[in-house]
């Protein structure tokens, strides 16, 4: 006979408690509202009319019992058929390898250990549709890019604080993105490295100065990444970086007569070559990859106003760049789709050249207005660039296997990606 102490009968027990309580409130939930809104649909009513307290009472009591009702056999079958909840296929060790290069390299950067979930609606509004994100009942959302949760810690300790100093912060995450993949040895949730510098503007004038400032800083930490990744076991063999200027690319685009938001929505990151297919069917001829933007900028017979924009860009960005990081290439992307209405000024690739020559791009980021939609405040500006972790390990480790090369449009930063992409080119 089962005694008090039996943990047998103290488990029933208590679910037999807690059905009792969980029923009872959603049951008076339910009613509530059946009452306030009398043949309401319920689509509409669970969407918009229920409070969200009550909301999440429902859906916790619903779960809750079609959770108690499962198998183990359930439960082995559900994940069999859901990608989401496999483990990842690289190893581990490498991972932390990487990690350890990445956040030497970023010493001058504070490290974050970030939170795996984010407020509900987060992702939305960085511009990521809310069906590629995986929510849950308690009004959160599972992370899609660390760059998001890195935003929302630079705010709070912006609040916190006052002005203060700028903010370097740099985090390691696994992040889970909802759209389907069908590529074997990939999974839904993957790891990032990001770097994010979130700084106060003095004035309006200064406001792209600062972010060409702390684009370069990270572009430095990048190259010295790179630079150290063979010594750490990986392919590496040089970094190109792309660089972009959405003012500039649409200015191209508009001397060309098109539409620049409209080949923005034809670009999209989990759509390799889409970019290139846009560019190709529109017959835009503008350089990808220009030496001199400045000199591009005049031939296409942009105005004073954007050819100056070109020569800051060389000046505060490009030549300082080449000069600290010789051995890094730096081009000018004037057609650059992907991103273009993610983000808003400097926005960059990080292509990581294998030692068999093959080109990868592995990361990209830019200047997105978060912070300063944030903190009600223009002068707030945050550049955040990032990483795919996962993809170096499958695509440039030593130890991994040669057959079946793992595809490097899959599992980068990119924030535009998220939106795409840390986006996350």
């Amino acid at each position: 006979m089962a005694t008090a102490e039996d943990p047998t009968t103290t488990a029933r027990a208590g679910r037999a408690f807690t059905d009792g309580k969980t029923g009872e409130l959603s049951s008076r939930v339910a009613r509530r509202a059946a009452e306030a809104h009398p043949g309401r649909p319920l689509d509409r009513l669970l969407a918009e009319d229920l409070p969200g307290n009550d909301l999440t009472t429902l859906l916790l009591h619903c779960l809750r019992q079609r959770a108690l009702r499962r198998s183990f056999a359930d439960v082995l079958e559900h994940a069999e058929r859901a990608p989401m909840t496999h483990a990842s296929t690289a190893d581990a060790r490498r991972i932390l390898a990487f990690d350890a290069a990445a956040f030497a390299a970023a010493a001058g950067f504070e490290a974050v250990d970030l939170a795996p979930v984010e407020p509900l609606g987060a992702a939305a509004c960085a511009g990521v549709e809310p069906n590629n994100v995986l929510a849950t009942v308690r009004f959160a959302e599972v992370a899609a890019d660390p760059t998001t949760g890195l935003a929302l810690h630079a705010a709070r300790r912006r609040r916190e604080a006052g002005r203060g100093e700028p903010l370097r912060l740099c985090a390691s995450q696994r992040v889970l993105r909802m759209q389907p993949t069908k590529h074997p040895g990939f999974t839904p949730h993957f790891r990032l490295f990001a770097l994010v510098t979130a700084v106060r503007s003095p004035s309006r004038g200064e406001d792209d100065a600062c972010e060409r400032r702390a684009l370069l800083e990270q572009l430095l930490v990048w190259a010295d990444l790179v630079r150290a990744l063979p010594g750490a076991g990986f392919r590496a063999a040089g970094l190109r970086v792309v660089l972009s200027d959405t003012a500039l690319v649409r200015a191209c685009l508009r001397a060309r007569g098109l539409d620049a938001d409209a080949m923005a929505r034809r670009a999209k990151a989990h759509e390799p070559g889409s970019t290139e297919a846009a560019l190709r069917e529109a017959a835009v001829d503008l350089p990808r990859a220009a030496a001199d933007p400045v000199g591009a900028a005049r031939s296409l017979g942009l105005g004073p106003e954007v050819v100056a924009r070109a020569e800051r860009w060389v000046a505060e960005v490009a030549a300082p760049l080449a000069r600290a990081r010789p051995e890094v290439e730096v081009v000018h992307d004037l057609a650059r789709l992907q991103g273009l209405g993610y983000y808003a000024g400097p926005f960059v690739q990080l292509v990581v050249r294998r030692d068999d020559g093959l080109d990868l791009p592995l990361g990209d980021g830019g200047a997105v207005p978060w912070l300063g939609a944030l903190l009600s405040n223009r002068r707030e500006r945050m550049i955040a660039t990032g990483l795919g972790t996962e993809m170096v390990v499958k695509v440039l480790d030593r130890t991994a296997p040669r057959a079946g090369e793992a595809r490097p449009e899959e599992g980068t930063s990119s924030s535009a990606g998220r939106r795409a992409a840390v986006k996350p080119g």
